[in-house]
């Protein structure tokens, strides 16, 4: 076979097809971002199911057995679905539809809560929540002070102005889970799912985040957010270098709330913590040019504008270069006849400002004055220039 032959064959014949077939797969098998949603029949039941006689008799065990340390699963053995595509409850079973009727009360599984309703209710620290399914779950005023929620699913469950202080959530967590105006303090989210959240009015400080999947968050001006992430939860220490995801995930969530002062903020700590952690490990690992250029040049943006946060920096900057100037000058002798600092001083601003008032100047003689101070209105232009664009962004954003 010729190349003309391949290429007609590849390029006319089978490339179509096969861009063809991938469009009907993707059509075919849409991505579904939260896996553990339910269609509106299954959420329905599992809500309703609760409000049953059965369902209120079952709700009361179950408060009763939270307090007192009894295994769910010694509650709930009796009202395990028995049908026939429920035969492995640890399988990921689903609920089946002709089993979903009116009135009935029956659980998935051992340690099925989801659905549950419960309000003003306090459970102790020693409360059997570990390992349990709370999809669509809702807790209003409740106190679950450093309760366990470990390997627990919370996908679509609100928790509304309750205490979650210190409690753990690691190797679990969810999507579209809700904590509105919740004690979040010190809670442990290692290794844990916090995807498509609403943290309204929450206090998240001192929160443990080790391998947590953070994903489009939603905050208010009341959300409280550690500036310096806690790294230690009991013997355990959060990778450095997983700090600046954290810092990029809270500084997504404050610009799509448009609060733009602490989306800066946390830009800022987002971008030094990169060049902390990350670029300056890559620095002493490879030790390659690349990587010194980057290093360098992340860190003349922080000096210099506080990585596009901070106009005041270069302002400061600008009257530091335009004061070193003026210095070179009075040494190396002022133009024209002046002899004080002050005519250093103004020859240096005027320079750096572009403004070129042509009543001190260099004569052709001294011709290495005039290419510094030509270098100083290069620079003076460029930070200009650069203060203009960063200060613009700071008031077109706020």
């Amino acid at each position: 076979m010729s190349n003309k032959q391949a290429f007609f064959l590849d390029r006319i014949i089978f490339y179509p097809i096969f861009v063809t077939l991938g469009i009907i797969s993707r059509t075919k098998r849409p991505m579904n971002r939260n896996a553990f949603t339910c269609d509106l029949v299954t959420q329905r039941f599992i809500k309703n199911r609760w409000d049953t006689e059965v369902g209120q008799a079952a709700f009361r065990e179950v408060m009763d057995g939270l307090k007192n340390g009894t295994d769910l699963r010694q509650i709930l053995e009796k009202y395990v679905l028995s049908h026939a595509d429920n035969q492995d409850p640890y399988n990921h079973p689903y609920y089946p539809k002709d089993a979903m009727q009116e009135g009935t009360f029956w659980v998935l599984s051992h340690n099925d809560l989801r659905g549950i309703e419960v309000y003003n209710e306090a459970f102790p620290g020693s409360a059997p929540f570990r390992e349990t399914f709370l999809d669509y779950s809702f807790f209003y005023n409740c106190q679950m002070f450093g309760i366990n929620l470990e390997k627990s699913e919370i996908s679509m469950a609100t928790f509304e102005n309750c205490n979650l202080e210190e409690v753990s959530f690691a190797h679990g967590g969810g999507q579209g889970t809700r904590f509105l105006n919740c004690n979040l303090q010190r809670i442990c989210y290692w290794d844990a799912g916090l995807v498509d959240a609403d943290l309204s009015g929450s206090d998240m400080t001192g929160i443990y985040l080790e391998s947590a999947r953070l994903r489009n968050l939603t905050i208010n001006y009341q959300t409280k957010i550690d500036q310096s992430l806690n790294c230690h939860w009991k013997a355990r220490e959060m990778p450095a270098k997983e700090i600046p995801d954290h810092f990029k995930a809270f500084r997504i969530a404050f610009e799509k709330a448009e609060l733009w002062q602490q989306a800066d903020r946390y830009l800022f700590l987002e971008r030094r913590a990169n060049r902390q952690f990350i670029l300056n490990s890559n620095l002493k690992s490879h030790k390659s040019f690349d990587a010194f250029y980057q290093w360098v040049g992340d860190m003349a943006w922080d000096f210099s504008t506080g990585y596009g946060t901070k106009p005041s920096k270069l302002l400061v900057l600008g009257f530091v270069v335009s004061l070193l100037y003026a210095v070179i000058y009075y040494c190396a002798g002022n133009p024209g006849k002046a002899s004080e600092f002050s005519s250093s001083l103004y020859f240096s601003f005027t320079t750096f400002a572009t403004l070129g008032y042509g009543d001190l100047s260099y004569t052709q003689e001294r011709w290495m004055m005039r290419l510094i101070s030509t270098t100083e209105a290069w620079v003076g232009a460029v930070m200009i220039a650069a203060y203009v664009a960063v200060l613009g962004r700071k008031v077109i954003r706020h």
